[in-house]
């Protein structure tokens, strides 16, 4: 404890007394009432790998102005030596700044896609200055140590339980961009790194993203403290950040002391947002035929933090810095005798969390196996949170999938944080993940052949013994010997036991989920953890009380209800609980069917 408050004493000192003081300041704004067709300006941005700003000629060629809450725009027409090199607007050039008689009119946002790479659409300044004046409750989150203890804790020093964050939710959407609608086309692309085609794949699937970037380079990566920026030069935000990285370059709009604007159009269009503020590198541009060419650029050093994303651009803060959540996913091919750890940090996000978390672990996967088709995994991870007693959630399963294991494989991960960040009275910390994937491309399934009770008539609280025969895919079959004990509320008569893989539905569950038995649908934050750490498992044989396929009248339904009635009576006079004994046994293969067995309880 003691090395870690000296970490964070270190870490703030290098905050307060190493960053100097910014010295930029906000130019004179052009107002957007006083321009007028015709006007000509010049543009601010980088289109190679020099890292120079150099600028082109904006012609302006009309405005519109629909009020009542509705974007501003500005058409203009770019030109000059430059724009002649690129072939016209390049995504990546997104919020250039743009000034007219050395007064900051906007930013470049948008081109009219297929159509002519030379015209372009501006967003005004003003509508971009109103982000530095919105609520940023996420800047509560906001963890000091997150900075240069990511690496380092991660190696040494758990996180604390008891640093508690404190930011309300707020609902984060991720959402095509509303230019997309109107014929114009956002200038900026997503840029990704580390991830292969299958992990790219996965990520655009859950977050819904296009205009993947994946450029061929090795950027210098960390945090760097003392960075500053000025209008026209490359910048990126990043949700995720490491081995695997997700985010956005463009250009820097406006600097005001540490206040920074850029984009002139959203990254994910969120809203008051907890993402990466970081440097980026500009290796050179790739002309477009029709619709303009690509500013290729990879994020760099994290140098703040990113707090507004909305439709007239994105606002951030230089020198103040995102919490996280720390992932490592360590892969093991079996067959190929590999192992290899991955790790990434993503920029704390309720809602993003769970998404991206599984995307990395898929990637990981993708990245270090030749196939995930005909194979089986293991899969064990480790959340560490204060939503459970102890402070870790721990889960290991087994998946087979003939096509894509992987995709059913990060499943359980994804629905793991999903819970995590579902409670409703408060927020719940997750202050990192561990996962560990075992790879084999032998199937491991096998079938339940027969079941073998070693006592037929039983009393209600007996132990019995089932063997189970298993018949493993292409392997001799094999027995499992399970023991089961009788339920003390067992009634008289015929008892029907399913016994079945832990991922499989039994009869008496599908009858729940169909509405034929009244499911318990106000479980509390804490019990829905419970249950899924309590579900059975893809390997595991599980013994159950089965339900009747014949169908039952009222009144049989009626003398069950009495007779487990009195059967709870009895045992709390005899001091007996009859609370629910789960029976479960862990085998090397996933088990694919159910096979039913019946008892005959005698009367106590």
């Amino acid at each position: 404890m003691h090395r870690l408050f000296a970490k964070l004493f270190l870490l703030i000192a290098l905050i307060l007394f190493s960053v100097p003081r910014t010295t930029s300041a906000m130019p004179e704004i052009f107002p957007f009432e006083q321009l007028r067709s015709g006007m000509s300006g010049k543009a601010y941005t980088v289109v190679d790998g020099s890292g120079k700003i150099e600028n082109f000629d904006v012609n302006i060629v009309g405005l519109t102005d629909e009020g009542k809450g509705a974007k501003r725009v500005i058409m203009a027409r770019a030109s000059g030596e430059v724009i002649r090199r690129t072939g016209g607007i390049l995504q990546g050039m997104s919020g250039s700044p743009v000034y007219i008689d050395g007064k900051l009119v906007g930013a470049l946002a948008a081109i009219f896609k297929e159509m002519d790479p030379y015209a372009v659409l501006i967003t005004p300044i003003e509508n971009m200055i109103e982000l530095w004046n919105l609520p940023d409750p996420k800047a509560q989150v906001n963890r000091v140590k997150v900075v240069r203890e990511i690496e380092e804790e991660n190696k040494t020093d758990e996180p604390k339980a008891e640093e508690k964050s404190s930011a309300p939710v707020d609902e984060t959407k991720v959402a095509e961009p509303e230019a997309e609608e109107t014929g114009a086309e956002e200038v900026g692309a997503f840029y990704v790194s580390g991830f292969d085609s299958g992990g790219m794949n996965f990520l655009q699937r859950e977050l819904g993203l296009k205009k993947l970037q994946n450029p061929p380079l090795v950027v210098e990566r960390g945090i760097q403290l003392d960075a500053t920026l000025e209008p026209g030069s490359a910048m990126g935000v990043a949700i995720i950040y490491g081995d695997f990285s997700l985010g956005a370059t463009g250009t820097v709009t406006a600097v005001d002391g540490k206040r920074v604007l850029a984009f002139g159009h959203s990254f994910m269009h969120a809203g008051n947002v907890n993402y990466f503020m970081t440097d980026a590198s500009v290796i050179g541009s790739v002309s477009g035929a029709t619709s303009g060419g690509i500013k290729v650029a990879g994020i760099g050093h994290i140098i703040g933090r990113i707090n507004q994303d909305r439709d007239s651009g994105i606002a951030g803060i230089l020198g103040t810095f995102p919490a996280v959540v720390p992932i490592n996913v360590t892969v093991k091919d079996i067959a190929l005798g590999k192992q290899e750890t991955y790790n990434a940090t993503i920029a704390y996000n309720e809602n993003l969390v769970p998404k991206l978390g599984a995307s990395i672990a898929y990637a990981a996967l993708s990245k270090m196996a030749d196939s995930l088709a005909e194979s089986t995994v293991e899969v064990d991870f480790n959340v560490k949170t204060n939503a459970v007693d102890g402070g870790e959630l721990t889960r290991k399963n087994m998946f087979y999938n003939p096509s894509d294991v992987g995709q059913v494989a990060v499943l359980e991960l994804m629905q793991a944080l999903n819970l995590v960040c579902s409670n409703t009275k408060e927020e719940s910390n997750i202050f990192g993940v561990d996962v560990n994937i075992s790879l084999d491309t032998e199937r491991r399934t096998a079938s339940i052949v027969s079941v073998t009770p070693d006592k037929k008539i039983v009393k209600p609280g007996e132990t019995i013994n089932l063997t189970v025969e298993l018949q493993p895919y292409r392997k001799p079959t094999e027995k499992v010997v399970m023991p089961y004990t009788v339920p003390l509320t067992a009634r008289q008569g015929n008892l029907a036991l399913e016994i079945h893989g832990g991922a499989l539905v039994p009869v008496s569950q599908a009858m729940a989920n169909a509405g034929i038995i009244t499911a318990d649908s106000n479980k509390s934050y804490e019990d829905k953890i419970k249950d899924f750490l309590k579900t059975g498992k893809n390997n595991q044989l599980v013994v159950e009380v089965g339900g009747s396929n014949e169908p039952k009248t009222e009144k049989q339904i009626r003398q069950e209800i009495a007779q487990a009635k009195r059967a709870k009576a009895r045992l709390k006079k005899e001091g007996k609980t009859s609370q629910k004994v789960d029976s479960k046994v862990d085998t090397n293969y996933i088990i694919d069917n159910v096979m039913r067995t019946t008892l005959s309880v005698e009367k106590v």
